[in-house]
């Protein structure tokens, strides 16, 4: 698929495959998912996404402006997916590999490298 426009800066990624798994890093409980996706236009070329799963309580901010006196505070707690790429490498935004199954192998390999350094 081939999306032109000047606002568009990189070429179209389609979802291929999610994987999820828990991760336990010392006293941390880290629900995880892998995203892999394949360029569109280069079949060699793929980007990958981790994501961590968290617990966040929200509160809904009211503006100035509005009234006080029946205003609520509006709580709730969410699960909300983080992206955690970046702690492993910022290659992983668009890189080459020869099919899904490598491309998946690298990004794995470079988490199992990760994971070795922050439990040691």
């Amino acid at each position: 698929m081939k999306f032109t426009h000047p606002a568009v800066r990189s070429g179209v990624f389609k979802l291929i495959n999610t994987f999820e798994f828990d991760l336990e890093v010392g006293t941390h409980f880290l629900p995880t998912r892998v995203e892999l996706f394949q360029n569109t236009e280069r079949k060699g070329s793929f980007r990958c996404r981790m994501w961590e799963r968290d617990l966040y309580h929200l509160q809904l901010t009211i503006r100035e402006s509005a009234p006080k006196k029946n205003a609520q505070r509006l709580e709730s707690d969410e699960e909300i997916f983080v992206e955690r790429t970046w702690e492993l490498s910022s290659r992983f935004e668009d890189f080459e590999a020869a099919d899904s199954r490598a491309a998946l192998k690298l990004f794995m390999d470079s988490l199992k490298k990760y994971l070795d350094r922050v439990t040691e």
